[in-house]
């Protein structure tokens, strides 16, 4: 029997994002995203990384003007690597801001927004690093 062992409700958004690390940028696209992580995917094969790197990541918010793209920078940790992907474990946002930004776009995009929220409070996860 498979236990369940994440905190927070993934949701499937596919947002354009970007990894930075060790002076090289891998261009990709959010599967999933929850308070404590997301699974980024790629299309060319890349072996870079590995579980446990720390690497900037940088997540590419539309907003409800589609001239206005919002960048939500985080710092991470790769949890799992896959063919054509990485999961990702959040350490911490950029800005108070953007945190916010984060936190509407997962409301938005829930069918069940207080049990989030419920899940959020419960455990929060994710440090705001002000600027």
């Amino acid at each position: 029997m498979y236990v369940e062992k994440r905190k927070h409700k993934r949701l499937k958004i596919n947002l354009e994002a970007k990894i930075e690390y060790d002076k090289s940028v891998i261009n990709g696209k959010t599967r999933n995203i929850s308070f404590g992580g997301l699974f980024f995917e790629f299309k060319s094969l890349h072996d870079r990384l590995k579980e446990g790197d720390i690497c900037n990541l940088t997540v590419m918010l539309n907003t409800d003007d589609a001239q206005n793209i919002i960048p939500l920078e985080f710092q991470c940790k790769v949890v799992h690597c896959r063919k054509h992907g990485y999961g990702m474990q959040f350490i911490c946002i950029e800005g108070l801001e953007a945190y916010d930004h984060f936190e509407k776009m997962m409301v938005l995009n829930s069918d069940e927004s207080e049990q989030l929220m419920a899940e959020l409070e419960k455990h929060p996860g994710l440090i705001v690093k002000d600027e």
